[in-house]
């Protein structure tokens, strides 16, 4: 009776064993151990030595890119959790590389390509490597490339071979280090977009193989959702930094549970977007300067982001009738194209006193400067006239808030205007705004 009840056990424990990669297992070895098909690890060998011979043949940038999607591949291939599925995308990534860098120059980074309905994007030091973000969000917003490949319900279609299966649901993995997180890492942005790519793909094919795979990708998006404030619910653009709070990521978290609760109307989607609508309500203010949006708390939106959280946010609105969300995203709108608010002190500064200077050196003021938003700031020293004071202009990129600008004075008594001109990140400027005056004496 013992022997019968240890078998199972012993039977477990060789699987668990058999699972875990030898130290110093080959590619080769990883691949036989996580039961690739024996086609298909020929193939993947066959693609990493192409990769190698390749980056040998062509040197520099692209050799530099190729040996980096290697080294990711072989490093993901070594963790416990590698398998079959994952391996299909891994070397789906270096087999891209291979083919683009072969015919092509690396593209600069940022540079993002998109080769049989994946985007791939071009990263310093580490090649072509797959955008889950980017491949989705191109089905949400359709240009030209994604009608000219068949259309929204074709595009998605396609870019669910990027799609990990984990249970009930498909994650999105990321291929590369990033921040000092290891690959493979996911964003619970990319999953919400997906889930809404999906059920765009659905709406228009009415093909219930979309509608599916949406809810997997909303699953995964929650499973990744962080709970915050209580009950809240956090979507974080990046699943291994959930302390960093994107708001445009949280967002289309936010709207891809609204859509399938719309669409499926499941408990389980429609709990998740009222907790993810409160807890974004609770931190808007955090996310709004009175002229200009946070991309994060502390960190001002790139005008991309502005365009793309005043959308989001005017979505919301009409998806829950709140109109706070809706009145935002409007001002947000609007802070695109009006002109920056600069303040200087609620007082004048004390008079500088010459005499309490070494010969030759000049007065300088610590002047707290105001902005409304983030800006290319110069500051001029005139006379009380208005005309220039001798003192070369001072020209500084700050951020949205408030802080102190060391400004020099001419060492000549007299009353001195400090006027300041500004332009934001979206080009909108600002002229001949006094701060304040001082007195050099």
């Amino acid at each position: 009776m013992r022997l019968r009840a240890l078998l199972p056990l012993a039977v477990a424990c060789a699987l668990a064993l058999a699972a875990v990669p030898a130290q110093g297992a080959t590619l080769a070895q990883n691949l036989t151990r996580v039961g690739v098909a024996p086609a298909d690890r020929t193939e993947y060998l066959a693609t990493v030595a192409e990769a190698r011979s390749l980056a040998e043949r062509l040197g520099g940038s692209r050799q530099t890119a190729l040996s980096a999607v290697v080294a990711s591949a072989t490093r993901i291939a070594n963790r416990p959790d590698f398998s079959p599925d994952l391996a299909r995308i891994v070397f789906r990534e270096v087999g891209a590389n291979v083919g683009y860098l072969e015919a092509n120059a690396l593209p600069g980074s940022g540079t993002r390509i998109r080769l049989d309905g994946v985007v791939y994007e071009s990263y310093t030091g580490q090649g072509l490597r797959i955008q889950p973000l980017g491949t989705f969000f191109a089905i949400l917003e359709p240009g030209r490339q994604i009608a000219d490949e068949g259309g929204v319900a074709a595009a998605f279609d396609a870019a669910l071979v990027i799609a990990l299966a984990d249970g009930d649901a498909y994650d999105l993995p990321y291929l590369f280090p990033y921040d000092g997180a290891s690959p493979p890492w996911e964003s619970a942005m990319a999953e919400g977009v997906a889930a809404r790519a999906g059920l765009r793909a659905w709406d228009r094919r009415g093909d219930d193989r979309h509608l599916d795979a949406a809810i997997r990708f909303g699953n995964a998006a929650i499973a990744d959702a962080i709970t915050v404030d209580g009950n809240g619910l956090w979507f974080p653009l990046y699943v291994f930094k959930p302390g960093y709070r994107v708001l445009n990521g949280h967002l289309e978290g936010v709207l891809a549970m609204g859509d399938l609760a719309d669409a499926t109307g499941d408990d389980g989607f429609a709990d998740a977007f009222a907790r993810s609508v409160a807890a974004t309500k609770a931190v808007l203010p955090k996310y709004d300067t009175g002229g200009w949006g946070r991309y994060a708390p502390g960190e001002d939106a790139p005008v991309k982001y502005m365009t793309l959280m005043a959308s989001q946010l005017k979505d919301l609105g009409a998806m829950t009738g709140d109109g706070s969300f809706t009145a935002l995203g409007d001002r947000f709108s609007a802070d695109l194209k009006t002109p920056p608010v600069l303040t200087g002190p609620a007082k004048a500064p004390k008079p500088l006193r010459l005499a309490k200077l070494k010969p030759g050196v000049k007065p300088t003021l610590k002047l707290l400067v105001g902005r409304d938003k983030p800006v290319s700031l110069v500051l001029r020293v005139q006379t009380k006239r208005g005309r220039p004071a001798g003192i070369g202009p001072i020209a500084r990129s700050v951020a949205s808030g408030a802080g102190r600008i060391t400004v020099t004075l001419p060492r000549k008594p007299g009353t001195y205007r400090i006027v300041a001109s500004a332009t934001d990140w979206a080009g909108n400027t600002v002229e001949g705004v006094v701060l304040t005056t001082v007195r050099v004496r």
